[in-house]
């Protein structure tokens, strides 16, 4: 049999183009298979941080409704004793929106059974993270559903494996570094960050240092997301060992995600009420639990209400010189706005009174919390141009000296 010439010429461009699809199947394949093993081993490292135990999985079933409560505690250690610097209550209405911030110093005093008073973040050294967040919930009042523990060693090296960060990412506009940064500029090692990060004004209130440590973190994930997605094993793998949490990688991205329509400045955030003291030669914040009682209704029920979003006028209705004055200056301590003060229409009320001026209580709730022995009137009158009139009634100087 002859062939011709043509046809000769032709048979190998097809046998060709047969040899080029079979290799960019075999390509696709090796592509194919190659992302399912580093999508694998990816949410294999991610599983390593997450505590799938009975315990930890137990919170979430705890009561809670459209209420979702998420503890956040910072660890570091005193010599080779592990304790909790600092915990941070997230408190998520998902009906209404909002979040609540509950800030626990890591000293606040409390009383057990087997070794008496001792700060609470020190009892973490001789407890299980459950018995742990037993305590804490016992403490607040507070049921919590999950959990992030945050061993602040990974800093030092999380920090050194990016490289470090410019100190000048962590100022805000028109900072200057101050005395906390231990540099003026350049680079930020692993060690300077974690100084950074603990390092404390004795002036500065616990929300500022929160927003500083807010900052060094938010430069760990803006730096990790810039860098190519195979380095992400790495970096997890390098974190890992000083993460825990009960919420799975697949949770953690979604609450990022969820969480990202909220803004700092609009979260309500408190102190747990209480005030420091010297007790055998060690300063503890001890906790003034009857405001707490109040303070985590208001937040169960949603009430809750920015302080310095309250405008309030402070009326004398005692006839004792000088009170009006004396509670707009703790009203404002506080972070209300008190527009204005003076007398009431007469010195004979008896009884402290919180009148509510707008269409709901929520925040004359609030400012009754500081008024003691007060009740609360709602009056609604659309032209007033406060939120909130308190009265003070005789029994208020009555309450004070008595306490």
């Amino acid at each position: 049999m002859h062939y011709s010439r043509s046809y000769l010429l032709q048979k190998p461009k097809k046998t060709s183009k047969r040899k080029r699809k079979m290799l960019f199947f075999l390509i696709a394949l090796m592509l194919l298979i190659l992302a399912v093993v580093f999508s694998v081993n990816l949410i294999t490292i991610f599983n390593s941080m997450h505590n799938d135990a009975d315990w930890a999985q137990a919170l979430r079933l705890q009561r809670g409704g459209d209420e979702r409560v998420y503890i956040l505690y910072g660890i570091d250690y005193w010599g080779a004793n592990p304790y909790v610097e600092r915990m941070l209550l997230v408190h998520h209405h998902t009906l209404n929106r909002s979040i609540s911030l509950l800030y626990i110093p890591g000293n606040t005093l409390i009383e057990t059974e087997e070794r008496g008073p001792e700060p609470l973040g020190q009892a973490y050294r001789h407890l299980e993270p459950p018995a742990f967040i037993e305590l804490v919930q016992e403490l607040t009042g507070i049921a919590v559903h999950h959990y992030m523990a945050l061993n602040y060693q990974g800093i030092i090296v999380l920090g050194d494996y990016l490289g470090g960060v410019e100190s000048g990412a962590l100022l805000g506009e028109g900072e200057s570094a101050g005395s906390l940064l231990p540099r003026e500029n350049g680079r930020l090692s692993g060690f300077e960050l974690y100084r950074y990060f603990l390092t404390a004004d004795y002036r500065e209130p616990p929300w500022e240092q929160l927003n500083r440590q807010q900052q060094v973190l938010a430069q760990f994930w803006n730096i990790m997301q810039s860098k190519k997605i195979w380095h992400w094993p790495k970096m997890i793998k390098t974190l890992s060992p000083f993460l825990e949490t009960d919420l799975s990688w697949r949770e953690l991205t979604a609450l990022r995600e969820q969480f990202e329509e909220y803004e700092y400045a609009g979260m309500k955030a408190l102190i747990l009420p209480g005030k420091e003291e010297v007790i055998d030669g060690c300063l503890y914040w001890v906790p003034d639990q009857e405001s707490l009682e109040d303070i985590v209704r208001l937040i169960n029920e949603g009430y809750l209400v920015i302080p310095s979003e309250v405008k309030i006028e402070v009326l004398n209705g005692s006839g004792i010189d000088g009170l009006a004055s004396e509670v707009a200056a703790l009203l404002e301590q506080e972070g209300f706005q008190v527009v204005r003060k003076g007398n009431a229409d007469h010195f004979d009320y008896k009884e402290s009174q919180v009148i509510a001026l707008g269409e709901i209580v929520d925040k004359a709730r609030a400012v009754a919390l500081y008024i003691p022995g007060s009740s609360m009137l709602h009056r609604y009158d659309p032209e007033a141009e406060v939120d909130v009139t308190v009265i003070i009634g005789s029994n208020y100087s009555e309450y004070r000296n008595n306490h």
